[in-house]
This record gives structure tokens, sequence and C-alpha cells, in this order.
């Protein structure tokens, strides 16, 4: 099942993962990365699912530049 991104909020500072936040995209076993953003998905059995993300994953998601796309040709993008 794909899920969309219906929100990205990024945050002002880069968090480190720790036990009980990791990053959502990759598992705490394959990243190390700072956390970067809070992204809210849905898909047709949930209506909105919350993961936490590291830089890395933004940088090269392509649903990620799609919304940002979408949000910019809307005239939302200043929107959270």
């Amino acid at each position: 099942m794909k899920s969309r991104i219906v929100q990205i909020v990024r945050w002002s500072t880069p968090q480190p993962q720790l036990a009980g936040t990791v990053c959502s995209a990759h598992g705490a076993k394959a990243c190390t990365r700072d956390l970067v953003a809070d992204v809210f998905l849905c898909d047709a059995g949930s209506p909105r699912i919350h993961w936490r993300v590291c830089q890395q994953w933004l940088d090269h998601e392509p649903d990620v530049a799609a919304y940002e796309t979408a949000r910019r040709a809307s005239g939302r993008e200043g929107l959270q």
C-alpha cells in the first residue's frame, strides 16, 4: 500500500536519534543521522501516519520533491 505525504514540518534545529526516536524511513540500525522533520502520511488503511526523518530521506525521496512542487504550485508553500 503506497502512502502519500500530507504534511512536512521541518525543524529549526536537527535532533539526534534517541532510543525511542529514530529515523522512521531508515530505522536505527541503518541510520545514525540527526532527525530534521516530522512527516505526516496517509494511506487507504490509516488516515495519519507520523514519521520522523533525516535530511538524507528528505533529499532523496521523490515523493518529497513532488509534494513540495505541488505546494508551491498551489500557493501554500509558506503554510504548515
